[in-house]
């Protein structure tokens, strides 16, 4: 064999070398070629940890405290939210400030794993770390992304919301958020079905509106109409072209009106011309059997769903 075949072949040969010793030691990310200056398109790469990481992530579906979380104190309302992981990677899900600034509490969660937070009721951000890899609780994973949640989301007082994490690709970053605020999905048009959860009070509650103002109800199947506090009526408006009337409630007899509201809706569902009664001794607005007999609901344990009859 010619000298020259021979010098090629062991060129070949260490250039095979090299990459197969590549692939097996991980030396780009060892030797800091890891991309952390790059951009994602839906979210930012981590910052490169220095090579701290931790030898094993924290316990999954379990929450912590990472900065000053604020706590539930006696006599403060407390809101929850259940966060859900469906997307193909496992994730930190974050529960920080508004502004994002300070991050409260965090959660382990791997594909398919779903946990709940409870804090005081309030707006906050939400924030995911991405990854295959995990580091450490300052970088997340080496190889993955922050995406914040675009908006600030906003828990009621003794409500129960969700956040499912979703995928749309293939990439850790390619995260799709699903926000359903007070325990509600909302129902778009006649065909579709409201679901409800039973929140924490014990009741089930649902987003509606009379004429435009946004009021959230509890669903009283022991209430022959719906019952809108006097004080809310007025402080919106309602309280126009209301007559006297005189109601029998838990705490007795109380004085109010009643009156007949153009547009009541409950989800993506619309009534018009509906009588709706202002009391005094009301402490909360009430969706009652005038409007409930109109749909069909179904109970199976902590939830409701409501469609059109």
């Amino acid at each position: 064999m010619k000298p020259e075949r021979i010098f090629w072949i062991l060129v070949a040969g260490l250039w095979a070398g090299l990459i197969y010793a590549a692939y097996v030691f991980d030396l780009p990310a060892k030797f800091g070629f890891n991309g952390a200056d790059l951009q994602s398109e839906h979210g930012s790469e981590v910052a490169d940890a220095g090579g701290a990481c931790d030898a094993r992530p924290p316990q999954s579906a379990r929450a912590f405290d990472i900065d000053a979380a604020p706590r539930v104190k006696k006599n403060q309302y407390a809101a929850q939210i259940d966060v859900d992981n469906q997307h193909r990677y496992p994730v930190l899900a974050i529960l920080t400030s508004p502004d994002g600034e300070m991050e409260y509490r965090g959660v382990y969660l791997l594909t398919g794993q779903k946990t709940s937070l409870v804090v005081p009721a309030g707006d906050y951000g939400f924030t995911v770390l991405s990854g295959s890899r995990w580091c450490n609780l300052d970088s997340g994973f080496s190889d993955g992304y922050v995406v914040p949640y675009p908006d600030q989301i906003h828990l009621e007082r003794q409500s129960r919301s969700s956040m499912n994490l979703l995928s749309f690709g293939s990439t850790a970053d390619a995260v799709m958020f699903s926000f359903a605020a007070h325990g509600v999905v909302q129902a778009a048009n006649r065909n579709e079905i409201l679901e409800l959860s039973r929140q924490m009070d014990g009741h089930f509650h649902v987003v509606g509106s009379v004429e435009g103002n946004p009021i959230t109800f509890l669903i009283d199947t022991g209430a022959t109409s719906v019952s809108i506090p006097y004080s809310l009526a007025t402080e919106i408006g309602l309280d126009r072209n209301c007559k006297p009337a005189h109601f029998m409630t838990a705490a007795g007899r109380v004085q109010g009106c009643k009156a007949v509201v153009q547009n009541l809706t409950i989800g993506g569902f619309q009534f018009q011309q509906m009588e709706v009664s202002f009391n005094k001794g009301g402490e909360m607005p009430l969706l009652g059997m005038s409007v409930l007999s109109q749909l069909r609901v179904q109970q199976n344990a902590d939830t409701m769903l409501i469609s059109m009859n």
